[in-house]
């Protein structure tokens, strides 16, 4: 299993500011503490940062336990919005789980929240293949 130090040293982690939290392969909890930068127009979170959190949610719930001669590829996502997140509302936490991880495919749920109120649920799918493909 990657360690939190991995997941740290990723860059688009480090760069978005993830957090991880909690790790097993069932479950996979990411913290975003939302900075001014992350605000479109209308002041809230810009739905694009959302989905970035959700999907490495997704992604750290499969990613470590592949084994060095598998990878993964996403090859669909739905996100659906469900309430504004705001830079005053404090950190946003990504949970993802499992729906369904077979030999070839992976289908993940991640749901988004911000101080207790569900902002965003989606699915995530992943085709899971050998590294040498």
């Amino acid at each position: 299993m990657d360690s939190p130090d991995a997941f740290a040293a990723t860059p688009c982690n480090r760069w978005f500011g993830f957090r991880l939290r909690h790790r097993t392969a069932e479950r996979v909890e990411l913290e975003l503490p939302v900075r001014d930068e992350f605000a479109q127009e209308a002041g809230v979170v810009q739905g694009g940062i959302l989905t970035a959190l959700a999907d490495a949610a997704a992604v750290q719930l499969l990613w470590p336990d592949l084994g060095p001669a598998r990878t993964m590829t996403g090859t669909g996502c739905s996100l659906q919005f469900l309430a504004s997140a705001t830079a005053a509302g404090g950190p946003l936490l990504a949970t993802a789980t499992p729906l369904r991880i077979g030999r070839m495919l992976a289908v993940c749920e991640s749901v988004v929240h911000q101080d207790g109120r569900l902002v965003a649920k989606g699915t995530f799918t992943f085709l899971l293949r050998d590294r040498r493909l």
